[in-house]
């Protein structure tokens, strides 16, 4: 298996796991800003698909201090950091 690069890393901030099924754009845009505090087209890292594409996900999560990674798998990542600190991990 060829071990897959890292493009970036961060902290998680919040989860967002009871998404409303079955609404309309607005209101689930609405409800997007009330809990994450920010407009859906200014952070949803997809807002530029369509709305159906969006709407499909089964959570949302917001990231804080992100920062890019280049070209390195989560090992070296890890040994980089000191490797001794347990991780958790969001990959999409």
């Amino acid at each position: 298996m060829i071990p897959r690069r890292l493009v970036a890393v961060g902290n998680l901030e919040k989860v967002w796991p009871a998404v409303p099924e079955d609404v309309a754009a607005e209101d689930l845009k609405d409800a997007f800003r009330s809990y994450f505090g920010a407009e859906w087209a200014e952070v949803l890292d997809a807002a530029d698909k369509s709305f159906a594409y969006n709407a499909a996900n089964s959570a949302y999560f917001a990231v804080r201090d992100l920062r890019v990674v280049e070209n390195l798998t989560l090992e070296q990542l890890l040994e980089k950091q000191g490797g001794c600190r347990p991780v958790n991990i969001i990959a999409s």
